[in-house]
């Protein structure tokens, strides 16, 4: 019977810049193994992450798909579950090197499947296509981040008309319907991640490839500054305070604020519909504007509809930009592709295969 397979951002296009939780794709105590694959692009990096995964997916293992926020369609890592096995890619923006050598890590190196001689023709335009993708880069960073200061106003009127009695009743409603009974007792662990990213084709969300197991789902429903962020990052610390893992999802706009959350042990997940994602959900809807000065709200009405006009324009205007990076991105790998050994791509796969299946055996034998 096949395992499934579960999609995430291990790192996202944001109003700061890159913003990486490659450390959180399977954490060193985790870990039985993690290969960082080094190697340009169009190298088949992402092809062989792929492959192994619907190897081990066939073999009954659930399967993680860690997506490039700069091309969805391509993988950042694989994990396989329960085997705790993870493959990276290890190369720019999100540089990724051994910490534990020979214990935990090693190291794939697709160039050993090179033509080095034949990169002499294109090494004007390699050099030149990858300052252009900085180039790119920068410029969506500075609209996103531009678009942020037109966001901090939106935030900012309903952040002012917040109750802050009705804010923390609600606090203590979710975490008494959540929690129940249980008692506080060891400390559980927070992994964090993003299911949502800025990509060339927009905004792209992973999340409902995480739900089929939770029979419980919160919703909460609101604008910027509704205080979301502060109710996830509460009942996510007291649910580890409980003993209990939790998944944490980051903002891939503004990664210090919170998506969503999920309790595996509990199947319960509390999510955010807001301003970037714009998904509705199915749950128990809690609309966040209940807890706002609605008065407040409509004296400032214009001042809110022009902070949000101008933010979406400028995010717009930054996702087109990001939109133009994946043609260069594609010229890039053309400097590559012809000059790969196709045939030890096959080898390189055949010989991760094998190690793997080494755990696998070692792993069987403990059950």
């Amino acid at each position: 019977m096949k395992g499934k397979f579960e999609h995430f951002f291990p790192g996202a296009n944001t109003s700061r810049g890159f913003y990486s939780l490659f450390d959180y794709i399977l954490p060193q105590e985790f870990a039985k193994r993690i290969i960082c694959i080094k190697g340009g692009p169009g190298t088949g990096k992402s092809y062989l992450m792929k492959k192994v995964g619907q190897y081990f997916n066939e073999k009954g293992y659930n399967i993680e798909y860690h997506h490039c926020s700069s091309d969805s369609d391509s993988l950042d890592a694989v994990v396989i579950k329960k085997l705790n096995i993870a493959l990276l890619d290890g190369t720019a923006p999100h540089i990724v090197d051994p910490k534990h050598p020979g214990a935990i890590d090693e190291i794939l190196n697709m160039g050993d499947c090179w033509k080095e001689t034949g990169f002499a023709p294109y090494r004007n335009d390699i050099m030149r296509i990858s300052k252009e993708i900085s180039a790119t880069f920068s410029r969506v960073y500075r609209y996103f981040a531009s678009s942020k200061n037109m966001h901090d106003d939106w935030s900012f009127y309903n952040s002012s008309a917040i109750d802050a009695s009705k804010l923390n009743i609600l606090k203590e409603q979710l975490k008494d319907q959540i929690l129940q009974d249980l008692e506080v007792s060891s400390v559980g662990y927070d992994r964090h991640l993003f299911a949502t990213s800025f990509t060339p084709k927009g905004i792209i969300t992973y999340i409902d490839s995480l739900l089929d197991d939770y029979k419980r789902i919160y919703v909460l429903e609101g604008g910027p500054g509704t205080h979301k962020t502060d109710i996830l990052d509460y009942l996510y610390k007291e649910t580890l305070k409980r003993g209990l893992d939790v998944d944490v999802f980051h903002d891939p706009f503004i990664p210090e604020r919170l998506e969503h959350i999920l309790i595996p042990s509990l199947n319960i997940a509390v999510l955010t519909s807001n301003e970037i994602n714009q998904k509705k959900f199915v749950g128990n809807q809690i609309k966040m504007e209940d807890c706002l000065d609605t008065n407040l709200i409509e004296k400032y009405s214009k001042e809110i509809q022009q902070s949000k006009d101008n933010f979406y324009f400028l995010l717009n205007q930054g996702l087109q930009i990001l939109a133009s990076e994946k043609p260069l991105h594609d010229k890039l790998e053309e400097c590559y592709t012809p000059n790969m050994k196709f045939n030890k791509n096959e080898d390189k796969f055949n010989e991760i295969i094998t190690k793997i299946l080494k755990y696998e055996k070692e792993y069987r034998s403990k059950l």
